[in-house]
């Protein structure tokens, strides 16, 4: 599938965190001129995980290698990983003789560990593209062979870092461009409600539906929108449970939206898992957050993203494990009473927003190539 003509690499698979900035990246290559020609770019993706819908929508082309997760400890299944690597690092040999590509991007996961490896076998220059506050465990290996680490957090520990922010979704740049929000929360209804946004990724987040359909039916305090996007593995249970709106609360129930700009750029406040790309766009619309980062997450992760945005002034950090209905509440409520908190916290998400990191990657990547040295 991949064309002679690729001459950028872009190796991410697994979630849709990887896969979002890396398209952006794709995107900005374009827009600057920097590539021209069609099939210059090509991505590839796991065969596990999901992506390949986003890119193909962006007007890319992906391949797809198998690959997944070895655990710290002996089992049957580390085998089958290991083979599987194994295979992935064999097929992704095969493309870079076929492609010859003059760079490899590589933004995490076990497709990109088997694209990293091989680009350093063939001796391609090698950009890594580090979403989280806590390095991946693909990009903590491919690093110590690539030119340039572009990270999003100060403070990440990968050698020749460049702090660049993560590419944003080019919805997002342009509701901020077009200054959409008062248009969006007219359209919406939300008059002066304060409007809450909801959502836990594309399956949702079990334990923060729960959560916040409870609070909507005991909800005691100011008038408040709630829009909640349940996600599709919960859908079918959630969308049949029965309304009983007791304060004043305009609560909607939404399975699921592809791009969640509208929603998120409107919000006076997000409630929201932890992963970079989400907390990235929440902060480049200017909207404070309360986050609840995944327990469990590779290395904690989600929490440590969390913590940062925590500590820069622009979200509150709300455990899982401490999450319910009255500590939600509490929070929203208190929020709610201090207003000139939400302006302050609204304000400090601007500090911490680069809205041209594609751009910056795109410029790295050119830089790069113009280096020389590929594939012969």
């Amino acid at each position: 599938m991949i064309s002679a003509e690729c001459r950028v690499l872009i190796a991410g698979g697994g979630t849709a965190g990887h896969v979002i900035p890396a398209v952006a990246i794709g995107k900005a290559l374009y827009s600057k001129e920097l590539l021209t020609k069609e099939n210059e770019i090509h991505f590839v993706g796991s065969k596990r995980g999901v992506g390949k819908e986003i890119v193909n929508e962006a007007g890319f082309k992906m391949s797809t290698l198998p690959g997944r997760g070895i655990q710290r400890k002996i089992t049957f299944r580390n085998l089958l990983s290991i083979l599987s690597l194994s295979l992935a690092f064999f097929q992704a040999c095969l493309m870079l003789i076929k492609a010859k590509p003059e760079i490899i991007v590589v933004m995490g996961g076990y497709a990109s560990l088997a694209c990293g490896l091989a680009g350093k076998l063939f001796k391609v220059p090698l950009l890594v593209a580090e979403q989280n506050a806590v390095p991946g465990a693909t990009n903590k290996i491919i690093a110590r062979f690539a030119e340039v680490s572009a990270i999003s957090f100060e403070g990440v520990d990968l050698p020749n870092s460049v702090v660049t922010g993560n590419p944003l979704r080019s919805e997002i740049l342009h509701f901020i461009k077009d200054e959409s929000r008062k248009d969006t929360r007219q359209k919406l209804g939300v008059n002066g409600r304060t409007m809450i946004t909801v959502f836990g990724g594309s399956l949702g987040a079990r334990h923060l539906n729960e959560t916040v359909f409870e609070l909507s039916q005991k909800w005691e305090g100011k008038p408040i929108s709630i829009y909640h996007v349940v996600g599709s593995r919960d859908w079918p249970e959630f969308s049949r449970f029965e309304k009983n709106l007791l304060g004043d609360v305009e609560y909607e129930m939404i399975e699921y939206l592809s791009d969640l700009t509208p929603l998120i750029g409107a919000a006076d406040l997000v409630i929201a898992r932890a992963g970079a790309t989400s907390v990235s766009e929440i902060t480049a619309l200017g909207v404070p957050s309360i986050l609840i980062p995944l327990p469990g997450s590779p290395g904690d992760h989600q929490e440590e993203n969390a913590r940062f945005f925590e500590k820069n002034g622009s979200a509150i950090l709300l455990l899982d494990r401490e999450l319910n209905c009255v500590s939600l509440s509490n929070e929203i409520s208190h929020l709610l009473e201090n207003e000139t908190i939400l302006r302050k916290m609204a304000e400090k998400t601007r500090s911490v927003t680069n809205l041209n990191a594609g751009d910056d990657i795109a410029d790295l990547i050119s830089q790069m190539i113009e280096g020389g040295a590929h594939v012969g």
